[in-house]
């Protein structure tokens, strides 16, 4: 009976394609010991219905007999009837889907139940429109099944059924590529994170759909960025605020999924909760708090985060756009709350603040700037977070965050900036080697290396005297450099911070605080070998800590001459001659002590009172050898069979900073400077540097640069020289600047000058507030050409010039003199007449020049003059329609071409003038008549592209001497980019702010609108610009200026009378 079954479906088979003859071949084999004959009949009409059910339903019938037998490993013959039902269902919606299902079943059964194979079938199903595409992303989503499965219950695969289904209304095309990486990026995401970035992929299927495959290609790896537990969170916010952005939720996602990524993820939970509170109002302020959460949380805790947030939120409640410039750090209103919650003191804020602080201490104007700007130069300097000096400029760290209030951590750069202006002050580098010590007389008698103590000689025998500072030449008398800079750097700083604080009561107790810090952060002295330990010990009472000193008792005795040598350094009047006295005596007595492992389990608190009289004791007492019979011999009971260690330096002292003498009498007798006055710069070979280089311990190459020996040692030496180059071309334009024409260039032209880069805040009207150092305008001296083109002008305008000159004397000046003793005036000389009466009274003859008046006769003006040299000041000139009249031809038409071609020639011949032309002459008319009224004035250009590079060129500063220089470069002038004026015109107000005079004027003299890349939210936005520029014509005015606009474009009314609103302005016509 079974046979003839088997023959049977054997015989009505015969009218399909051989393949499926096959496949039901071993199927056959596959299921005949499974099933009954009333079964295996079933199955083997179910089999021939399928096939017979459509023209390629043969398809379906073959995979439906291929997966017949491992179904059947897997469940009963009536699940599989159950199975097989809902392929033979789905028959009816395509032949093509039912054989994709079964092909499937046999690897998605581990993760289905037959009761789930109907949700499973309808989940495909959905995704067939009656299309041959349809029907190709149908069958992959049974193709993929078994691959997403693991990863996925079925329950969840509904959602990334609509997410393809959503990609498929747009593209079958990137539904099909994003259905084929399903299986592995689930395979990257938790168990827990899979729902909700199906969920948020969704989302962006629906608002962004272009975005979907960059999303699965991205989103897993960005996702791991965020807490664990958080995940899930971030996605739903993510989702949020993508169904209120549109496009933007996915840059947001990536964004801000980086930026959380840079934080502590303890506080991601806390910084989530917040975006969720600003999500219900804007999305873009959400996600925007997330993407500046970084730096936020580099100055706050979560719960000051919190309090800036709710500041805010409440921005954000009143004015959509003013919240999310306040999230995106682009609100100086953000700023200053986050100033006021934070305790990190910025340099940038207090810069001014010290340096005029060390100007008060110091008696001369040195810089304050960043140590990075130091270590940028790569001249010696590596550290960043140390402060130090050069010997013109002190140098901070860019921030200070140690204690939990402003006014504690402000003491701290007090501190810094007091011991590296007490360097320049007490005169840390004006060592000089013919100068004998005045604390130490004894020491001058003692040696080393052949050289007596307080003397050393200038001149080293073969060499010349010039490329030797007296910083090296001293640390040349030592086989021990490293030793004898360590001692010099300790010995100096005592004497340094001990001038300090007698001379600066205000800054005593800030000053032990931080040395009090200091100690807390040592090593033990007790894991240092011998030498090291007691270096290690003089640090240490340096500090004012006499009792943290650790010391064998044994060898008391070797530890008190040091101390009472670094104590006389203490006393009032020392100098850094005696410094360096103490230094020779410490290095005599320290270079017997043997650096080895001291074996002494006596070690305790070192006894000695350090308010002892610095002066006490003999000089003798503290020459090597005395007060100790053989110092080597005295160590020797305690270090048996142990071997002698490298010295390493003790470990700085934070306040103290960078500390490098030598290197800076490098510097200053490099750049001509000494500290008796200035000298003559000496010239140095490279040769000569690199000698100086291999032996100084104050540099380190390695340090300084990543690359090998040789080459990192010649950029060393490339940017000193460039740093000497600088600072001398620098004195030469100061010295330009006084009068003197000449440029030490030897053809004739100005040294280059690297640009100076200025941060300005800039107005965003929609906010109501400004972007904080939002453009940097960088100032670079105007170009040279010749004087010829100022001449020419003068000689073609005369008249003009006359007429400018008077324009300007009428403008009415505030300084007035007030006139006494005249016969006539505004009102009585209260002086004159008290005389008049007593002179009466007394009978005498008296004067009747009683009244007085106040005079106009001192001007006291400052004018700025501001030229718009955009790429737009190239074009000509507009001319006027009655000038173009003879260009109209009504001859013989046969005579229009030769017509033509002699107006071609006259144009070429007289080319029209541009507006860059006419700025260029108005430049020229300005200054002659200025300089006939002898007022201050300045010419500046601008022009630049994007906020990064607004381009501000000076072609006459305020205080700069007119001569052939300027007119030179205002034969340069020239167009260059866009506009952006904002910057520009607070540039222009900075630099009247630093001119002394009663009328300050700041004249703008443009072709056009302000407009520039990013200036506004897009090119064609004209709002923005308009409203930054007229902000910054309102600045100029609080400060007392006089704003006057100044165009050649005919449209100008339009937007001039909006940005200038009742300032001065003219449209020039012609």
């Amino acid at each position: 009976m079974t046979a003839q079954m088997i023959e049977e479906a054997r015989e009505g088979l015969r009218q399909f394609p051989p393949a499926l003859a096959q496949e039901f071949e071993a199927a056959v084999e596959a299921v005949l010991p499974t099933l009954e004959p009333d079964e295996l009949d079933q199955w083997l009409r179910d089999g021939l219905d399928i096939a017979r059910h459509s023209l390629r339903s043969w398809e379906a019938s073959s995979e439906y007999f291929r997966a017949s037998g491992p179904v059947l490993e897997q469940i009963t013959y009536d699940q599989m009837r159950e199975w097989c039902a809902v392929g033979i269902d789905l028959m009816e919606t395509s032949p093509a889907l039912s054989g994709a299902l079964f092909r499937a079943s046999p690897a998605v059964l581990p993760h289905l139940s037959v009761s789930q194979a109907n949700d499973w079938s309808a989940q495909g199903k959905s995704l067939y429109k009656g299309t041959w595409k349809s029907g190709s992303l149908s069958a992959q989503y049974f193709d993929v099944s078994p691959q997403i499965l693991p990863h996925l219950p079925l329950s969840q695969m509904r959602l990334l059924v609509d997410l393809i289904d959503s990609l498929a209304s747009h593209s079958y095309e990137l539904a099909s590529a994003c259905l084929g990486m399903a299986p592995g990026v689930l395979s990257q995401l938790d168990r827990a994170d899979r729902a909700p970035f199906l969920e948020f992929g969704g989302i962006v299927a629906h608002t962004a759909w272009v975005d979907a495959r960059v999303y699965f290609e991205r989103g897993p790896g960005a996702l791991r960025q965020v807490s664990e537990d958080q995940r899930p969170r971030y996605l739903s916010l993510a989702g949020q605020v993508a169904m209120q952005v549109g496009r933007l939720g996915h840059p947001y996602f990536i964004e801000a999924a980086q930026a959380i990524s840079e934080v502590d993820k303890d506080i991601h939970e806390g910084l989530l909760e917040l975006a969720e509170q600003l999500a219900q109002h804007s999305g873009d302020a959400a996600m925007e708090f997330i993407k500046s959460s970084p730096r936020v949380a580099q100055r706050l805790g979560i719960d000051d985060i919190a309090r800036w947030q709710e500041f805010g939120l409440q921005i954000l409640q009143q004015s959509r756009d003013g919240g999310e410039a306040f999230f995106r750090l682009e609100s100086a209103r953000g700023e200053e709350v986050m100033e006021a919650l934070s305790s990190r003191v910025d340099l940038d804020r207090v810069s001014e603040l010290i340096r005029m602080y060390c100007k008060a201490l110091t008696g001369v104007d040195v810089g304050v700037k960043a140590s990075e700007e130091l270590t940028a130069k790569g001249v010696g300097w590596v550290d960043e977070s140390s402060p130090t000096t050069e010997g013109t400029t002190i140098y901070l760290p860019e921030n200070v965050e140690r204690y939990p209030t402003k006014e504690e951590n402000f003491s701290v750069y007090k501190v810094f900036a007091t011991h590296q202006a007490g360097r320049l002050e007490f005169g840390s580098f004006e060592y000089q080697s013919e100068l004998a010590p005045d604390l130490f007389p004894a020491a001058q008698n003692g040696s080393s290396n052949g050289h007596g103590n307080g003397v050393v000689p200038a001149v080293v025998e073969g060499e010349e005297e010039q490329i030797h500072t007296d910083m090296e030449l001293f640390f040349d008398r030592f086989d021990d450099r490293r030793l004898a800079h360590d001692l010099f750097t300790i010995v100096e700083d005592t004497r340094i911070d001990t001038i300090v604080k007698r001379e600066y009561a205000g800054v005593r107790r800030a000053f032990s605080r931080l040395q009090q810090a200091a100690i807390e952060r040592r090593r033990p002295v007790e894991d240092m070998p011998a030498r090291q330990a007691m270096v290690e010990n003089l640090l240490r009472a340096s500090l004012d800590e006499i009792g943290r000193i650790r010391w064998p008792n044994e060898l008391a005795e070797e530890m008190r001459t040091p101390l009472r040598i670094l104590n006389r350094i203490r006393s009032e009047g020392a100098t850094v001659q005696d410094s360096a006295a103490a230094t020779a005596l410490l290095y005599e007595w320290l270079s017997q002590i043997p650096n080895v492992e001291l074996d002494s389990e006596d070690w305790s608190d070192f006894e000695q009172e350090m308010s002892a009289d610095p002066d006490g004791g003999e000089d003798s007492d503290m020459m090597p050898g005395s007060g100790s019979s053989g110092l080597e011999e005295s160590f020797m009971p305690f270090m048996p069979g142990s071997e002698e260690q490298p010295y390493d330096s003790p470990d700085p002292v934070d306040f103290r900073g960078d500390f490098k003498p030598e290197l800076v009498q490098l510097l200053m007798k490099l750049k001509g400077e000494t500290g008796t006055g200035d000298a003559p710069p000496i010239p140095l070979t490279k040769e000569q540097l690199q000698e100086l280089l291999e032996k100084s311990v104050e540099i380190s190459i390695n340090e300084l640069m990543d690359m090998d020996l040789a080459e990192s040692s010649g950029m060393f030496l490339d940017n000193l020289l460039k740093e000497v180059n600088q600072i001398q071309g620098e004195r030469q334009e100061g010295q330009q600047a006084m009068g003197d024409d000449s440029t030490g260039a030897d053809d004739g032209e100005e040294l280059p000058v690297e640009a100076a880069s200025f941060y300005y805040d800039e107005w965003d009207f929609r906010a109501a507030d400004y972007k904080p150092r939002w453009c940097r305008v960088q100032e670079q001296r105007g170009e040279s050409g010749t004087s010829n083109y100022y001449t020419e002008t003068l000689h073609e305008h005369t008249q003009l010039v006359q007429e400018t000159r008077k324009q300007f004397e009428m403008l009415r000046p505030e300084m007035f003199r007030k006139m006494k003793r005249l016969t006539d005036g505004e009102d009585y000389d209260l002086d004159a007449v008290i005389e008049w009466y007593t002179e009466k009274i007394a009978g005498a003859t008296s004067e009747t020049k009683l009244f007085y008046r106040r005079n106009k006769v001192d001007r006291d003006v400052a004018v700025a003059f501001l030229l718009d040299v955009s790429a737009s000041t190239d074009e000509e000139i507009q001319k006027h329609h009655e000038q173009r009249q003879d260009d109209q031809f009504d001859d013989d038409p046969r005579k229009y071409l030769s017509w033509w071609a002699q107006r071609r020639a006259e144009a070429a011949r007289h080319p029209g003038k541009r507006i860059i032309d006419l700025e260029k002459e108005a430049t020229v008319l300005l200054i002659e008549a200025l300089e006939t009224i002898g007022d201050k004035y300045g010419v500046y250009g601008f022009s630049g592209y994007g906020r990064d590079n607004v381009e501000f060129f000076v072609y006459k500063d305020m205080d700069e001497p007119f001569g052939d220089r300027i007119k030179e470069r205002i034969d340069k002038i020239a167009p260059v980019r866009s506009t952006r004026m904002g910057p520009a015109i607070r540039h222009c107000i900075w630099k009247l702010q630093n001119t002394d005079a009663k009328v300050k004027i700041l004249m703008l003299l443009s072709d056009g609108r302000p407009q520039d890349h990013g200036y506004g939210r897009d090119r064609t936005e004209k709002e923005y610009a308009i409203h930054d520029t007229k902000m910054a014509l309102t600045e100029a005015r609080r400060e007392g200026m006089v704003p006057f606009a100044l165009t050649v474009d005919r449209a100008g009314h339009d937007y001039l009378k909006q940005m200038c609103q009742d300032m001065a302005y003219e449209v020039v016509a012609d």
